[in-house]
Formats: structure tokens, C-alpha cells, sequence
């Protein structure tokens, strides 16, 4: 008998604090939840392509968190690459921001982007946020089962 894979969270920021206010927000809010910290957009495709497991949009396993500014390959160019990509563009992808610019949440959207979350200034309204996040992809999100799909 299979169990269910633990779901993983993808946080890619170029921050280490922020990349640990997300582990340490996982960590109270005592998810099983594994978090991977990616520092950039290239690392990301390398996780990706090396982790086929989490590609099958029948089990979403894996939502990502994406900065969008970063040195290097930012989260617009991310965006864009993983939902050109068959195998990708199924994978949940949050844009975690500090930016509120309209013009960056109406581009994210434009780019597919699943949701749009302004990093919060507190860990309580982080972990709150993560919960949140959890709970929709991982609990009450429709999956699709081979029988659904036929």
C-alpha cells in the first residue's frame, strides 16, 4: 500500500531572511510540509528537472513560491519558462512579492501565475498565509483521478 507523498513547498528568493521566515513559519505552523529554498531562478530549473515527481498534475505535490525580483533569472522569466513548459505549467505558482505595483500583479497574471501574495511583515501573518496555501492546494483543491479525467 503507497502512502501520499509529503507536499512540497518551493520558496525561490534570493533573501535568506525570507527564505528562513518561510521555513520557520512551516515549522510553527506544524505542517507536514517539506520546504525546499531555492536562491534562484536557475537553481529552480535544475530542481525541477532533477524532481520529474512532482510534475504529475493528476498529485499535485509541490506549489512554489516565486520572488519576482532576483539577480540573474527573475521570477518573470521563471513564470514564463514554467508555463511554457508541458510538463511545468500545472505546478502551482504563487508570486511572493514585497512589490504591491499594479503593474507587477497585473503582469504576473498575464504571465499565468496561480495567485499573487505580498510578503507579509510579521511571522504570524506568514504562517497564516502558508497555512492558507496548504490548506487550498493540498486539501480542498480538486484532484484528478484517472476516472475524472476520462
Amino acid at each position: 500500500m503507497s502512502s501520499d507523498p509529503i507536499p512540497t513547498l518551493v520558496v525561490v528568493d534570493d533573501d535568506p531572511e525570507d527564505l528562513l521566515l518561510v521555513k520557520t513559519a512551516v515549522k510553527r505552523a506544524g505542517l507536514p510540509l517539506t520546504v525546499e529554498a531555492i536562491h534562484n531562478g536557475n537553481d529552480l530549473m535544475t530542481f525541477l528537472t532533477d524532481h520529474p515527481e512532482h510534475w504529475d498534475p493528476m498529485r499535485p505535490t509541490m506549489i512554489i513560491l516565486l520572488d519576482l525580483n532576483m539577480p540573474g533569472k527573475d521570477g518573470r522569466s521563471c513564470l514564463r519558462e514554467l508555463k511554457a513548459h508541458p510538463a511545468w505549467s500545472s505546478i502551482p505558482i504563487v508570486i511572493f512579492s514585497t512589490s504591491d505595483s499594479p503593474e507587477d500583479i497585473q503582469k504576473s497574471y498575464e504571465l499565468h501565475a496561480n495567485s499573487y501574495i505580498c510578503k507579509p511583515d510579521d511571522l504570524t501573518r506568514l504562517e497564516r498565509i502558508i497555512i492558507t496555501l496548504y490548506r487550498y492546494w493540498f486539501g480542498v483543491s480538486p484532484v484528478l483521478t484517472q476516472e475524472s479525467s476520462a
